[in-house]
């Protein structure tokens, strides 16, 4: 079985891991961005209902059993929406290759600041 830095330099070569390991990866990387927006909302202090932080067309995607060249939507669905949008090769990559963390922490940071200057109504 290869080690994580094993596959991610597999995708970033071009490489393609086995579907299975793929929807696992993807998965992992939505679930864990999502949190860390959330983690960084409650952090912000503003008044926000985490639970309406979802990946538009989700459900779709998230099964896809290869690689796409595609940007994932991150929502924050209130009365002004906040979006940020990540290569999928980002959710497949992150948290474990340090070049992507940072990437995706930057987009999640955009995407608070957005949030604070809407206000908290």
């Amino acid at each position: 079985m290869a080690s994580r830095q094993e596959e991610i330099q597999a995708l970033k070569s071009g490489g393609v891991l086995p579907e299975h390991r793929v929807i696992q990866l993807r998965s992992a990387g939505m679930h864990a961005i999502r949190f860390e927006f959330v983690v960084r909302l409650l952090r912000s202090g503003l008044k926000v209902d985490t639970l309406s932080v979802y990946w538009e067309r989700g459900q779709e995607f998230m099964l896809k059993r290869e690689l796409e060249d595609a940007r994932r939507r991150l929502v924050l669905g209130r009365r002004h929406r906040v979006a940020g949008e990540f290569p999928d090769f980002w959710l497949l990559c992150y948290p474990d290759d340090p070049e992507i963390k940072q990437s995706v922490e930057s987009e999640l940071d955009r995407m608070v600041e957005q949030v604070r200057a809407q206000g908290t109504g």
